[in-house]
């Protein structure tokens, strides 16, 4: 039975997306970062694209593969919306600062940036071991 051209599509773009994925995790495999989950999501994408583009059903390991991929998935989007919201939460006060060291020029907007930066690496190492 031919395939669809729609999902042919949509197989096409999941084993893009699940190439790229991959590929972006072999680097955070050294950097800080999720690098092995990252090349694990990728394939897992990949493997699914590649079953959407031909057709064929999934394997009983396949499913539980897609079974993982999707709780992984639902754990990535709710550290996402948590960072987003201790990013806005600290928002105004990065922007107070920035504010405040625009009054002293350009060296004091440099060095008030530079602190707000590394203010920032530190609550997001915090977050990290936390």
């Amino acid at each position: 039975m031919p395939v669809p051209m729609g999902r042919r599509v949509v197989g096409a773009a999941q084993m893009s997306a699940g190439a790229a994925l991959a590929i972006a995790g072999i680097p955070l495999c050294v950097l800080p970062g999720p690098g092995i989950a990252a090349i694990a999501g990728g394939a897992a994408l990949a493997s699914k694209g590649q079953r959407n583009f031909s057709g064929r059903a999934a394997t009983r390991p396949e499913e539980r593969l897609d079974s993982t991929a999707e709780k992984m998935a639902a754990a990535a989007k709710e550290q996402t919306v948590k960072a987003a919201r201790a990013a806005a939460r600290k928002a105004p006060e990065a922007a107070y600062a920035v504010a405040a060291a625009a009054g002293r020029g350009l060296a004091g907007a440099a060095k008030a940036g530079g602190k707000t930066a590394a203010s920032a690496v530190r609550a997001a190492r915090m977050r990290a071991r936390g």
